[in-house]
C-alpha cells in the first residue's frame, strides 16, 4: 500500500445530492417522464411543413433518458458518459432526418428541464435536508445536465443532418437520372423514391431544359453548379427538379400540367438569364439553354431531355448569341443534318458558286447574305455589320450575280437561310 500515492488534500470531490432526494426521484421517475413529455407535446411548436414531428413515444423515451442522465451523474457525482449523451440526443437525429430545424428540440429540452425542476422541488418540499445549499446544488446539477444535453443534441443533429443531406443528394440524383434515362421499373417505384426524399413528382410530365453558363465564347467549366445556385433563388413551380448533371451543365425538369406551363418554362430561362447578367456584372457571363418538347408522362421525360440536348447543340452553332433554343425551332435542320450527304448536296445546290473558296471576298459575301436574310432590310443589315448601306447594296448585287437568284422572293430567302444554317451544322 505504501506504493500508492496519497490523495491530495486540495483535490476537489464533486458534491453529491442527498441520497433521500435521489431515492424519491427514482420512485417518481416514470411519472416525471410522462409529465415532461406531456408538456413538450402540448407546448412546443413543431414545424410540420417539412415533415412529421417526433412521435410521442420518442419524446417520452428522450425525457426518460434525460432523467436517467441526471440521476446517474448526480448519484455518482460524475460527468455524463458518451453513451448516456447519445441516448439523450436521439431526438436530434430524428429531427435532422425529417429535414426540420434543431430549435424545437432545444426548446423541448428546456421545457422538459423546467418541468423536471418543478417536480424535484415538489418532491423535496418539507424534507429536513432541503437546505438552501442543497437546493442550489440540485439546480447546478439540473442546469449542467441541460447544458450537456443541448451541446450533444446540437452536435448530433448537425452530424446527422449532414449525413441526411448527403444521402438525400445522392437519392435525388438517382431519381433524376432514372427520369432522364427512362431507366425505372414502374411509375409506382419512381413515386416511392420521390416520396422517400420528400420530392413531389408531377405525373402529367415535364419539359427538359439544358443550360450552360457562357463566358465570352466558351462554356464555363464550373457553370452547372453556379447556375443551380441561381436557379434555387428563383421562384420555381411545385415539382420542378434541378440537377447539375456535370460541372458545366444544369438540367431542369419543368413540370407541365397545362399548355400555359410550356411558356412558363421559357419564362424561367429568361429570369435565369436576367439573374446571371445581374450577378455577373462586367464579366459578361450569360446563359445558353436548349428546351425539349413536351411528351406526356414520366416516360416522356427522357425524350424531352434528348431533344433539349439536340436543341442546345444546334442552337449553339446556328445562333451562338441567342439565349434560348427550342427543339421545335430546329427540327428542319436536325432532320436534314441526320443525312449529311443529302444535306451537303442541298447546301451546294443552294449556295452554288459561294461554296467555291476561290471566289473573291467569299467570307464577306456570306456574312452579308446572312445578315440581310436575318434582318430583312438593307438598312438593318448595314447597322448589324457596321457598314454603309451602299456597301451592303454592292455586295447584294454581287450575290445576285453569283447565285442567279432574286433575293426578294420569300421561297428563295427561306432556302438560302436553311442552307446557311445547315452549313454550320455539317
Amino acid at each position: 500500500m505504501a506504493g500508492l500515492a496519497p490523495r491530495s488534500k486540495n483535490a476537489k470531490v464533486a458534491p453529491r445530492l442527498p441520497q433521500g432526494l435521489i431515492d424519491e426521484l427514482e420512485r417518481r421517475h416514470a411519472g416525471m417522464a410522462r409529465h415532461m413529455a406531456r408538456a413538450v407535446v402540448t407546448l412546443v411548436r413543431w414545424d410540420t411543413s417539412t415533415g412529421v414531428p417526433p412521435q410521442r413515444d420518442a419524446i417520452v423515451k428522450a425525457c426518460a433518458a434525460g432523467l436517467d442522465l441526471f440521476l446517474a451523474t448526480a448519484r455518482e457525482a460524475r460527468p455524463a458518459t458518451p453513451e448516456e449523451l447519445r441516448r439523450v440526443a436521439q431526438l436530434g437525429i430524428l429531427q435532422a432526418r425529417s429535414s426540420q430545424s434543431v430549435e424545437p428540440i432545444l426548446a423541448a429540452y428546456r421545457l422538459a428541464a423546467r418541468v423536471a425542476w418543478d417536480e424535484i422541488l415538489r418532491a423535496w418540499r418539507g424534507h429536513p435536508e432541503a437546505t438552501p445549499e442543497a437546493i442550489m446544488l440540485i439546480a447546478n446539477y439540473v442546469f449542467a445536465a441541460l447544458d450537456q444535453v443541448a451541446a450533444e443534441v446540437t452536435k448530433t443533429y448537425l452530424h446527422a443532418r449532414e449525413q441526411h443531406l448527403q444521402r438525400g443528394t445522392r437519392a435525388h440524383a438517382r431519381l433524376f437520372h432514372s427520369l432522364i434515362s427512362d431507366n425505372f421499373d414502374s411509375e409506382l417505384e419512381l413515386q416511392r423514391q420521390a416520396l422517400a426524399i420528400n420530392t413531389p413528382l408531377i405525373a402529367t410530365g415535364y419539359v427538359a431544359v439544358v443550360c450552360k453558363l457562357v463566358m465570352g465564347n466558351r462554356d464555363g467549366e464550373r457553370g452547372g453548379q453556379a447556375l443551380a445556385e441561381v436557379a434555387d433563388s428563383l421562384q420555381l413551380r411545385r415539382g420542378t427538379l434541378v440537377l447539375a448533371t456535370d460541372p458545366s451543365t444544369l438540367v431542369v425538369l419543368w413540370p407541365v400540367e397545362t399548355p400555359a406551363d410550356l411558356e412558363s418554362a421559357r419564362q424561367f430561362v429568361t429570369e435565369l438569364q436576367e439573374q446571371v447578367a445581374q450577378r455577373a456584372g462586367q464579366l459578361g457571363a450569360r446563359v445558353r439553354a436548349g428546351i425539349g418538347g413536351y411528351h406526356p408522362g414520366f416516360h416522356g421525360v427522357a425524350r424531352s431531355y434528348l431533344e433539349a440536348q439536340q436543341a442546345f447543340e444546334a442552337g449553339r452553332k446556328l445562333r451562338p448569341d441567342s439565349v434560348m433554343h427550342g427543339h421545335d425551332e430546329v427540327i428542319p435542320h436536325l432532320v436534314l443534318a441526320q443525312n449529311p450527304l443529302l444535306a451537303e448536296r442541298f447546301v451546294t445546290h443552294s449556295l452554288g458558286r459561294l461554296m467555291d473558296p476561290k471566289v473573291r471576298n467569299r467570307e464577306q459575301l456570306l456574312e452579308t447574305l446572312e445578315a440581310y436574310l436575318a434582318r430583312g432590310s438593307v438598312k438593318e443589315a448595314a447597322a448589324a455589320l457596321g457598314l454603309h448601306r451602299h456597301t451592303v447594296l454592292y455586295r447584294l448585287e454581287k450575290l445576285r450575280e453569283l447565285l442567279g437568284e432574286d433575293l426578294e422572293v420569300p421561297a428563295t430567302r427561306l432556302r438560302l437561310q436553311l442552307a446557311l444554317d445547315l452549313q454550320k451544322l455539317l
